[in-house]
């Protein structure tokens, strides 16, 4: 059987599946992917909005019956995925592979730490005592133990913190809860799957795990595909990035409370020491106040008093380090927290020591919270290492990979130079349905009354509009400002981030059919609002990552030390890749029609304007005010 039989205009898909409709474009990307894997090979496809990737590459990795890990961008993707996507595609094929979901360590319940937390403080907290107490009548009942069975406790609750593990507070084999631990179950699900599905962030996490020497947390692929591919970069940077932060200082006092409580003599024996990291933790909170919310390590360090704070942490962690010493055999849990604390002073002696010219160090600094992150420079070669150990054939896929129709960027950040390439255009009829909007008469970007202009600019044509209208920013400021102005002036429901879960904003915007989002980040990508709940999306500024940004200032300086152009070489395919996320939120099927306004004018009168419109779609394109006011109302 090849894929022609299954996604062809006479495959079992066209025969089987009510809304199926057979698309060249997804046969060919298909027929690309297959052949990769028969050849062991690294394809980098961009698969445009509509080309149906998930089907085309789920298709050939089950026809090849080999061993295949699916990554995707995030968790609902992957749920979306495992649950529905996969489990269509079987039942239509008729085969029935073993198929598991696999989470990180943090999204199963923990008996261990669950029981401990039943008898610690944690339990007379009235905040945190009622969702646990839920979780432990819960506990009795799951198999899986994924966190998001659970209703009644949000995912984002505090309380998880105390009864899941992470690779810090884990005791392994040497856990007394070892036998019914819900992570290691999960594990060997996955080590038995042909086709196991996780997310980018755990891909990742095990890839650097096994850059020490550790890891092993996936099986051994075949085929790994990366979907959602363009996330790769900050993911992966993330991840073989090394980070000291005050929820882990936060997190071992805990720990250190509650395993030091059920051994003889051991609290009273801590209790100094800890109560020392406590009080080097609040004088810390205080002397951040006016520290600014990120840059690199040795601004905030070229202040004498931080350095000396900073020391003085080190000095109460390597205090409470020794204490819990000759605790250590006493438990595991204890030993376990000697080790963390070990690791936080070693951690700190580097960042107050002389930093590797390999990496960025920095910071980020809000209310009571801090962490100092150790990232590198370049993730092409730790990214290169691993994937020549491993063997599989590789596929990576997105909507938006390519900057003016080359994979140059995007290959060279990467370390995937060798790799083939396929760009595949969206088979949505754009030209004819979407039309673009650069507004002329505003003022330029950078303008202080910017915002408020383009609002007045747009205020008449958003109270026109019949369906529904996303307003993507570029920062919270920008979108904060346009919140207060609209907030009088529309006779339509307005939507604003931060007023209530993502996940509901976007739930009451697309039942409501004429609504205004205001957006931003998380805003500009994995949104599916199809047919007239969405016919409009405007975006304030072309996406430039803040120059403020330390780890984006590290890497500008590496290229123009190594004598190229920052802006042209990293900044602008940066800038171009998000805008393409962006503009993918206004055509989702067939029949959707649509204005995207983009207010910078800068993309029309800059010569790198034609960078970002060689990227988009091909869409009819306007600066006419009133060419657009009688779009706007035929929308």
């Amino acid at each position: 059987m090849s894929v022609v039989d299954v996604l062809g205009e006479e495959g079992i898909f066209a025969k089987k599946f009510k809304n199926f409709k057979a698309r060249q474009v997804q046969v060919e990307l298909a027929e690309k992917i297959e052949q990769t894997i028969h050849d062991n090979g690294t394809l980098i496809a961009e698969a445009g909005t509509g080309t149906g990737k998930t089907f085309a590459y789920l298709v050939p990795a089950i026809l090849k019956n080999k061993k295949t890990i699916v990554s995707t961008g995030t968790k609902n993707l992957q749920e979306q995925l495992f649950y529905r996507d996969l489990p269509k595609v079987l039942e239509i094929m008729e085969l029935k592979p073993k198929i598991r979901l696999l989470k990180g360590r943090s999204n199963y319940l923990c008996h261990h730490r669950m029981y401990s937390a039943l008898h610690s403080r944690i339990a007379h907290n009235p905040d945190l005592a009622i969702p646990l107490h839920i979780i432990e009548k819960w506990s009795h009942k799951t198999k899986v133990g994924d966190k998001a069975e659970l209703e009644d406790v949000a995912e984002n609750d505090l309380i998880w913190r105390h009864v899941t593990s992470n690779a810090d507070n884990c005791l392994s084999t040497e856990c007394p809860s070892y036998t019914e631990c819900l992570v290691m179950k999960a594990r060997r699900r996955a080590m038995e799957a042909d086709i196991l599905v996780v997310n980018h962030h755990l891909l990742f996490a095990d890839m650097a795990l096994k850059q020490e020497g550790f890891g092993e947390l996936l099986p051994d692929a075949e085929v790994i595909i990366l979907d959602e591919a363009h996330q790769v970069p900050e993911i992966a940077s993330k991840f073989f990035s090394q980070s000291f932060s005050s929820y882990q200082c936060q997190d071992l006092l805990n720990d250190c409370a509650k395993e030091a409580g059920e051994v003889s003599g051991a609290f009273a024996a801590i209790t100094a020491e800890h109560k020392g990291v406590e009080q080097s933790l609040r004088d810390i909170y205080l002397q951040f106040a006016e520290v600014k919310d990120t840059d690199t390590l040795v601004s905030l360090l070229e202040k004498k008093a931080n350095t000396e704070h900073l020391e003085l942490l080190q000095n109460s962690l390597q205090e409470l380090a020794e204490v819990l010493k000759p605790l250590a055999a006493s438990s595991k849990g204890l030993e376990s927290c000697f080790m963390r604390a070990e690791a936080l002073v070693v951690f700190m002696g580097e960042i107050l020591g002389k930093l590797s010219a390999d990496f960025i160090y920095w910071y980020e600094n809000r209310n009571k919270y801090f962490i100092f992150h150790k990232t590198p420079l370049d993730i092409s070669d730790p990214l290169t290492k691993f994937r020549n150990e491993n063997k599989a054939a590789w596929i990576l896929t997105s909507a938006t990979l390519a900057v003016n129709q080359s994979f140059g960027h995007y290959k060279k950040e990467t370390g995937f130079i060798d790799s083939e390439t396929m760009l595949v255009d969206s088979p949505f009829d754009y030209e004819n349905n979407a039309l673009i909007y650069v507004p002329k008469e505003v003022p330029d970007a950078n303008d202080f009354n910017f915002t408020q202009a383009i609002c007045e600019h747009l205020l008449p044509m958003i109270k026109q509009t019949k369906g529904g209208i996303f307003f993507l920013f570029t920062s919270h400021r920008a979108l904060n400002k346009a919140a207060e102005f609209f907030q009088d002036k529309l006779d339509k429901p307005l939507f604003v981030q931060g007023q209530g879960s993502r996940h509901q904003l976007l739930a009451d915007f697309s039942d409501s059919g004429n609504g205004v989002l205001l957006g931003a980040a998380s805003f500009w990508e994995g949104v599916d609002v199809a047919g007239d709940n969405l016919s409009c999306v405007i975006i304030d500024k072309l996406p430039f990552a803040h120059p403020d940004d330390p780890v984006l200032q590290a890497r500008v300086n590496k290229i123009v030390e190594n004598g190229g152009n920052a802006f042209f070489d990293y900044q602008l395919p940066k800038a171009i890749i998000t805008l393409k996320q962006g503009v993918g939120r206004l055509i989702r099927s067939e029949t959707d029609k649509g204005i995207l306004v983009i207010c910078d004018k800068r993309i029309i009168f800059k010569s790198y304007g034609k960078q970002f419109i060689n990227s988009l779609p091909k869409m009819r394109k306007t600066t006419n005010k009133e060419k657009i006011e009688q779009s706007f109302t035929k929308i």
